[in-house]
């Protein structure tokens, strides 16, 4: 054996050397922790240049610090973005949590239960376990007294926090706000907060132990590794700032990356905040150092060394590998090495021993490996190398570990890559291709995990180096279909724009895969919201298919349809019904009356139909899909489920619920079954079910299915999609419903913001969010703010859908209906009258809307004292109801209503009676016994029955209707007060004093909590009130009730309105008795 140096052990016991100036900021810039806002230590520069060298160095320089006195130290932690999944937010702040609550005891409560909620609301049908927290969190005692379903709300926390220690205590108080608040958060709205939650705990920790922080971020520069290119640069770190931003004063961030931070870009003042410092090659006195402490003496061999590497702490480390290698067998020479970075790469490769060197080859084409891989890999090419040694590769400086992953360095695989033969490297990746593709055969969409996702991902990165072009998109269009299925969208979106940019470079544009390259583009684009570059996308689309295919191909009429479907979406419905045609026409005549495609072309008519208002026309064609469906593809075909789920909806919206109830859940069953529990599509089923439920009054079967359907948009389709806001308004509508106004508030706004962001000014969805704002500013009293919403939201409409749309006249009857409301009621008669033209030119006097806008025609003649007219229009609008809808609908029960109460004010007692019947017995039919409508025609029953002395039988049926109203929608619903209201006056008529006093109180106290002391109806209990006093002598205290009513409508109304004029009257009565 020859006689050598004895080399350093290994890679870890290397000495780190220079870099002084960069130690000596960090050590500045900890101890003066405190002194600013915010500190954050910048350390950039290429690759290789010793940035994760320096950052593992400078934890030491902490422990140094810490020695002394450990009490008031500086606690630390790091992450490492080279690490995937490391780079989201919430497995970042997990891993930082973890890390300090191990090493240090940091508790974090507060983050804790803000993650276990969310959980909770995205899956709440699996049960929390302890996976996550520690022994001493507060969710592991929350576990072990309710078990995994537990409700994360105050009460529970709190009787855990009562049989805690007092310092417990004290941090509940101190938090009390954060968490009373989290049971109504949205899931995504606590995601947002997480980063403020984890901030809150770690703060609370350093302000009592007088201790600071510095959390180390390494390989920065991953963030963008995906996104480069994709939006704002400054995006995607946005969370990070957050987090900073939250921590003040307490903490210092070092992130180690290859690029300067552009944070003064968002906000100049982080230029206060940033120090930033770019790591350049090691001085030659460094470089000496290094190599001297390394066992590297020789100095020709050092010379050589230094000039080779250029100072570069990479191409040292491997020069210094290569020397380890020789001194192995025999003593190193200066000619053993590289005198450019190049030869000392080719010097190493020399020295290693053939099955080592043909390992490192093999190694270089995938892009990580794992045991599995390497096995494969070494047993498939027989490198000669030991599958027992598979740890031995780790000794080079080059070899990278993260989470029991191997990759190599990304210079000394570029050089690996060039260095090998190109034959072996198509070999290796065609291997790798296979090796992935296996992985990924014949995949069940319902069971797609993060593993096949690498597996696709990694398989598409093979394909691209070894396939031809042809190959390529056969191959891709076979294996992304599953995926696309899934709706995992995001995942394939940047394959299929790297494949069109191969396909165009290779094949030209003008061809059969670049254009069905384009329209799986441009649908991808439509699902995931990004309506501008799927319009356009499909436009080229068509232009190619036409000119390549002619007009009357079935790809044509295919585009035809899809680009139809995204007019629907986008509003531009007289755009899309030509298209579907023209596409239906084409694929009869080219496949036949009987092919799926006509089934879906079918379909797709009959949504845009729905739509219009003209389900007469829809209805058949959906019959007809099914039939072809059912035929050709069989019952349980995601297809044949669609056309259900819309046929449901059409029956949804006439009013048939009990037809469209079981037609949703068959849908519902055939989705889960073939896609999937976590399916957009299951989704929107589920909002749909959600819905039906809310209008059957059924609320607490409703907002779980909506919470279902918004976490699986949320998590597939992201926190900005379409369907998001949709599912925002539909859940505000609920809350509406139950008078839960400022949760209602909270959702619109949310879904306004959302659409605000992807659609520009003149899209319908933005209109429908003002229009929906504005109807909740109307309950709220601030009509100021609803008629400008309205207004808003029409001028939008009209200028998109024109004046005469179906859409533009529902939402012009809502604005109509806050003039008649506010007792304007030739403004209302105007809009009625106008819309009523519209809808007898547009869709014809036998049309549900039309009905709809003549018996609130009635409504404002009945107010005005128009009686002769009231009945004329209520019976036309009864006509076309049963017509069109049939007697059994909510709607005609509704004109049945409206009518019995025309009759009540005339005091035809006898004609309202049979009329209020038949409008109970059909809303008990159709909506259940226990829904909001049915306690309102209780109510107006049951005032018909008081006004005619019937007592007896109408006090049970007050107390049925506040029953109902109580349990479905709270003590603390407007309809809950109205009803105490005129129970009152029955126990004020009845001389049943007390009782009446008691309940107008009461009924004021609740209007004044839910609509604030400045709302009309507060005014309206007053007077009440007021009138309860008068009759009773009390004219002091009518007179102050009175008055106040009156400062209220002035304020709310204005002082012209007739309100005011009627209690002034009522004044002047009452200063005349006196």
């Amino acid at each position: 054996m020859a006689v050598c140096p004895t080399p350093v052990s290994g890679k870890e016991d290397r000495p780190f050397v220079d870099r002084e100036e960069f130690i000596e900021a960090f050590e500045t810039a900890f101890q003066n922790i405190g002194n600013k806002n915010y500190s954050v230590l910048v350390y950039y520069g290429i690759g290789g240049i010793g940035k994760t060298s320096l950052r593992k160095e400078l934890p030491k320089k902490l422990d140094e610090h810490n020695e002394p006195d450990q009490k008031t130290g500086i606690i630390w932690a790091t992450v490492d973005f080279s690490i995937e999944s490391h780079r989201q937010m919430d497995k970042f702040l997990g891993i930082l949590k973890n890390e300090l609550n191990q090493k240090c005891g940091v508790k974090f409560h507060l983050f804790d239960i803000a993650h276990a909620a969310y959980r909770r609301k995205v899956d709440p049908y699996t049960p929390l376990s302890k996976d996550g927290y520690s022994e001493d969190s507060i969710v592991t005692d929350l576990l072990d007294s309710f078990g995994g379903f537990f409700s994360i709300n105050y009460s529970s926390i709190k009787k855990v926090v009562e049989r805690a220690p007092d310092h417990f205590k004290e941090w509940s108080l101190k938090r009390e706000n954060d968490i009373a608040r989290l049971p109504d958060m949205e899931a995504p709205d606590i995601v947002k907060k997480l980063p403020v939650f984890f901030a809150h705990d770690l703060a609370d920790y350093l302000q009592k132990t007088s201790k600071s922080t510095v959390i180390f971020i390494d390989s920065y520069e991953a963030l963008w590794e995906k996104e480069r290119g994709q939006g704002s640069y400054n995006s995607r770190d946005e969370w990070i700032r957050q987090l900073i931003a939250n921590l003040q004063k307490l903490s210092l961030w070092v992130i180690c990356g290859r690029e300067k931070l552009r944070w003064e870009e968002t906000d100049k003042d982080w230029n206060n905040y940033l120090e930033q410092y770019k790591l350049e090659k090691l001085p030659l006195e460094d470089a000496l150092d290094f190599l001297n402490r390394c066992g590297i003496k020789e100095e020709e061999i050092q010379k050589v060394i230094i000039e080779g590497s250029e100072g570069v702490p990479y191409y040292l480390e491997l020069a210094v590998d290569t020397y380890t290698e020789i001194a192995k067998t025999s003593s190193p020479k200066p000619s053993d090495f590289g005198t450019t970075r190049s030869e000392i790469f080719d010097r190493f490769m020399k020295y290693l021993g053939v099955p080592e060197k043909e390992t490192l080859k093999v190694l270089s084409t995938p892009r990580f490996w794992n045991q599995d891989i390497f096995k494969a890999l070494i047993n498939n090419f027989n490198t000669g190398y030991p599958l027992t040694a598979f740890s031995e590769l780790n000794r080079f400086s080059f070899v990278q570990e993260t989470e029991g992953k191997l990759q190599l360095h990304p210079l000394m695989r570029e050089s690996l890559q060039v260095y090998q033969d190109q034959d072996l490297k198509k070999e290796v990746h065609n291997f790798m291709l296979d090796f992935y593709s296996n992985k990924i055969k014949d995949l069940d969409i319902k069971s797609i995990n993060p593993e096949h996702e690498t597996a696709f991902t990694e398989a598409f990165y093979h394909a691209k180096e070894t396939l031809e072009t042809e190959e390529l998109f056969e191959w891709f269009i076979r294996y992304v279909d599953p995926f696309d299925k899934a709706a995992f969208w995001q995942l394939i979106i940047p394959m299929y724009e790297e494949l069109l940019k191969i396909l165009e470079t290779k094949q030209g544009s003008e061809n059969i895969e670049v254009a069905t390259t384009l329209n799986n583009l441009a649908t991808l684009y439509r699902h995931v919201g990004e309506y501008k570059k799927s319009l356009s996308i499909y436009k080229r689309t068509l232009e190619i298919i036409e000119k390549v295919q002619g007009t009357q191909d079935k790809f044509v009429a295919a585009t035809q349809n899809n680009l139809a479907t995204l007019y629907y979406q986008m509003g531009e419905y007289e755009k899309a019904l030509p298209l579907h045609k023209q596409a239906l026409g084409t694929l009869e005549k080219v496949l036949g009356l009987e092919h799926p495609a006509v089934a879906h072309t079918l379909d797709n008519l009959g949504v845009l139909y729905c739509q219009t208002g003209k389900y007469e026309k829809a209805l058949p064609l959906y019959q007809q899909a099914l039939e072809i469906q059912e035929k050709v593809l069989g019952p349980q075909h995601s297809n044949f489920a669609e056309t259900l789920n819309n046929l449901a909806a059409l029956y949804h919206q006439i009013g048939e619920y009990e037809k469209a109830l079981p037609l949703y859940q068959q849908a519902l069953e055939i989705r889960e079954k073939v896609l999937g529990q976590q399916h957009p599509y299951v989704a929107t089923i589920l909002n749909n079910l959600a819905e039906l439920h809310r209008q059957m009054g059924e609320y607490e079967r409703a907002l779980p299915l909506y919470s279902r359907s918004l976490e699986i948009n949320e998590k597939v389709l992201g926190p900005e999609h379409p369907n998001i806001s949709i599912l925002c308004d539909n859940l505000a509508l609920l809350y509406m419903d139950k008078g839960i106004y400022d949760q209602a508030l909270s959702l619109y706004e949310k879904s306004l913001s959302i659409r605000i962001e992807i659609f520009d000014d003149k899209h319908p969805d933005l209109a429908r969010s003002f229009n929906n704002l504005a109807e909740l500013y109307e309950r709220l009293g601030e009509y100021e703010k609803s008629i400008s919403l309205f207004e808003k939201g029409l001028d939008i409409s009209k200028n998109i859908l024109g004046e005469d749309h179906i859409e533009v006249v529902v939402a012009s009857n809502g604005l109509a209906g806050l003039y008649a409301n506010l007792k304007y009621y030739s403004e209302a008669l105007s809009i009625y009258e106008k819309n009523a033209r519209i809808l007898k030119n547009t869709v014809g006097k036998k049309n549900p809307q039309f009905a709809i806008t003549l018996n609130d025609q009635a409504l404002v003649h009945q107010q005005m004292g128009n009686c002769k007219k009231a009945f004329s229009l209520y019976n036309e609008a009864l006509e076309i109801q049963k017509e069109t809808l049939g007697l059994n609908h909510k709607e005609t029960a509704t004109t049945l209503n409206n009518l019995a109460a025309l009759h009540a004010s005339r005091e035809e007692y006898q004609e309202a009676l049979p009329l209020y019947n038949q409008a109970l017995e059909i809303r008990e039919k159709v909506l259940g016994l226990e829904h909001p409508l049915v306690s309102i025609t209780l109510n107006n029953l049951a005032e018909l029955y008081r006004q005619m002395g019937k007592y007896e039988k109408a006090l049970p049926l007050y107390h049925r209707a506040l029953e109902i109203i109580e349990k479905v929608l709270g003590k603390e619903h407007p309809d809950f007060v109205r009803t105490l209201n005129n129970l009152a006056t029955f126990y004020h008529q009845t001389g049943e004093y007390e009782k009446a006093l008691q309940l107008y109180e009461q009924s004021l106290e609740i209007r004044e909590k839910i609509l604030g002391l400045q709302h009309p109806e507060v005014a309206i209990s007053l007077v009440n009130l007021a009138d309860f006093y008068d009759k009773n002598g009390k004219y002091d205290e009518a007179i102050h009730s009175f008055e106040k009513a009156l400062d209220i409508i002035e304020n709310t109304l204005g002082p012209d309105h007739p309100f005011c004029g009627q209690i002034t009257y009522r004044l002047i009565s009452i200063y005349g008795k006196m």
